[in-house]
């Protein structure tokens, strides 16, 4: 499970996010970030994740969400480096998997009108 510190300034908000990022910890920080964007006051807000072992499918999620929204991620570490190069990634979008496949008879024309399409081009106004 993660541990959260925050930093609290006048200037800078900042979340270092140490450990596996997963759980409810997950929605109490989406919850303080979001709070702290409505403040009358605007100040930098930065998520530190040097310190990131992991995150699952949420915690995934809302890192990508901070980042899609402009919030500075500070990656330290290769392994950070990794986690941020992930968030910043969209994720392949998964759908069905239809594979079909063609055979050589559907390739070939049915018919002599099938063979080739007589492509004819007319000027504008041609009436042709």
């Amino acid at each position: 499970m993660a541990t959260i510190k925050i930093h609290d300034r006048a200037d800078q908000f900042r979340i270092e996010i140490a450990g596996r990022f997963a759980g409810d910890i997950v929605f109490e920080v989406q919850a303080t970030w979001k709070a702290v964007l409505n403040e009358a006051h605007a100040r930098k807000v930065t998520v530190d994740i040097s310190r990131l072992s992991g995150y699952d499918n949420n915690g995934r999620k809302v890192l990508a969400e901070l980042y899609r929204h402009g919030i500075h991620i500070a990656a330290a570490t290769p392994s950070s480096l990794v986690f941020l190069n992930e968030i910043s990634t969209p994720a392949p979008r998964r759908g069905p998997a239809v594979l079909h496949q063609l055979n050589h008879a559907d390739l070939e024309p049915k018919t002599a009108h099938e063979k080739q399409p007589v492509l004819r081009a007319q000027a504008a106004g041609s009436g042709k």
